[in-house]
């Protein structure tokens, strides 16, 4: 079977079949995957049987892995890939669990963020436990001259602990390293380097104020971004299947999980995450 790339929406998103990711790709067909990517920002390819190396390898493919900052979350033996997980074995949870539950962009508080993630679902809810995402890049394109111009040359300042103090649903939070990343600063407005479009690069997990802006003003202009990257007619919402790989650009995206399941319905995740290098 040749590979196929169908979008999913006008905006963002392509299914991809005829690849089976448990296998090294040969150059032509990593190509077209990468291209596919670049183009459409967020990759779902259907029906996978992703060994942790098979994960680990292809998304190598794409540039060096980071490893989470939340130890405690990564698989043993394999600290590159990340665990999300209800899902308990003799009384501890194998993984983070409901992680995400805010709009943000993976890994935006490391000095270097991330180029990239693929979460390959082992186990998923029945029903619930969706993901959304949303296109920075066509929420800049969709802006005001006025206002993108006001916001780029702009700077932020990311903070892991922000999610966790300062953020969505921080009670639901504790003990975690939250001090092990101190804070970073990261334009308002980053252009990617491989489409050349500009993206709006905050959010509303990690993003805790624009530097140039008075506190007020920060909070004003942050709160507007975050809801007009997040409108609903925007989003792609994706329906987890036992099998699924999603691959996406943090460089042009943001993302939340819906946490409107129970511990009665498994979601067991792996996660590698892609460090940008550019």
């Amino acid at each position: 079977m040749s590979l196929e790339i169908k979008p999913i929406t006008p905006i963002l998103g392509a299914e991809v079949s005829g690849v089976d990711l448990s296998r090294p790709l040969s150059n032509a067909e990593f190509d077209a995957v990468h291209r596919a990517f670049v183009t459409h920002s967020l990759l779902v390819f259907r029906d996978q049987n992703l060994s942790p190396e098979a994960q680990i390898e292809f998304s190598r493919r794409f540039g060096p892995l980071m490893v989470h900052v939340l130890k405690g979350a990564n698989l043993e033996d394999h600290p590159e890939i990340y665990r999300v997980s209800n899902v308990k074995k003799d009384g501890k949870t194998q993984g983070r669990s409901y992680a995400g539950q805010y709009w943000h962009s993976d890994l935006t508080y490391e000095p270097r963020p991330s180029l990239g993630s693929l979460l390959y679902g082992l186990e998923v809810p029945e029903f619930g436990g969706d993901t959304l995402f949303a296109s920075t890049a066509h929420a800049f394109e969709t802006l005001s001259p006025t206002m993108q111009a006001m916001l780029d040359g702009l700077t932020a300042e990311h903070h892991f602990a922000h999610a966790f103090r300062g953020g969505a649903n921080p009670a639901a939070r504790k003990g975690d390293p939250l001090d092990e990343r101190p804070p970073v600063r990261h334009p308002v407005v980053r252009t990617h380097p491989e489409t050349g479009r500009k993206c709006v690069f905050v959010n509303e997990g990690f993003t805790v104020r624009i530097i140039e802006l008075e506190p007020k003003e920060s909070e004003a202009v942050l709160g507007f971004l975050c809801q007009h990257m997040t409108r609903s007619q925007v989003v792609l919402r994706h329906r987890w299947r036992t099998g699924d790989a999603v691959l996406w650009d943090n460089r042009a995206l943001v993302h939340r999980a819906v946490d409107d399941y129970g511990d009665d319905q498994p979601r067991h995740m792996h996660r590698t995450t892609i460090e940008d290098t550019d």
